[in-house]
């Protein structure tokens, strides 16, 4: 059914439970789960130095390796990467790039250092993107 699950994460709560039920229906359908975050910098260009875009940079870094670290050499294969653009635009783009049949993210977004990514985020998957989107909601 499912070949490439891709999944928006971002350091919150909802999702950590949009990982775990990408991974569910990863086992059960032998798909590889991919794991992205943005780092989303543009908008004004007062608004980060080159210091804060290190940081968010290293942070989504980290927290992606810290996701594929995790469930390295369980019976799931997981892949990571960081993109960085809009959100929804970045999301997409990385779906078409690795040919993902399925979008899951979290209800709603963090404000953490990642970035925001799962809030408006997931209303514009879900009206924009080509292929099925999956909003887990939070707990």
């Amino acid at each position: 059914m499912y070949e490439a699950i891709l999944v928006g994460m971002d350091d919150s709560e909802q999702a950590e439970r949009a990982l775990e039920h990408a991974l569910s229906l990863a086992e059960a359908t032998d798909a590889t789960v991919h794991v992205v975050t943005v780092v989303e910098s543009a908008g004004s260009p007062m608004r980060f130095g080159i210091a804060d875009v290190e940081d968010l940079n290293e942070a989504a870094e980290g927290l992606v390796d810290d996701v594929v670290g995790a469930y390295d050499g369980q019976d799931v294969d997981i892949r990571g990467d960081v993109r960085r653009g809009k959100p929804a635009e970045a999301l997409t783009e990385y779906a078409d790039d690795v040919g993902a049949d399925l979008l899951v993210v979290g209800q709603r977004g963090a404000d953490g250092v990642t970035g925001t990514i799962l809030g408006s985020t997931a209303d514009r998957l879900a009206r924009t993107a080509e292929v099925p989107v999956t909003i887990v909601p939070a707990a």
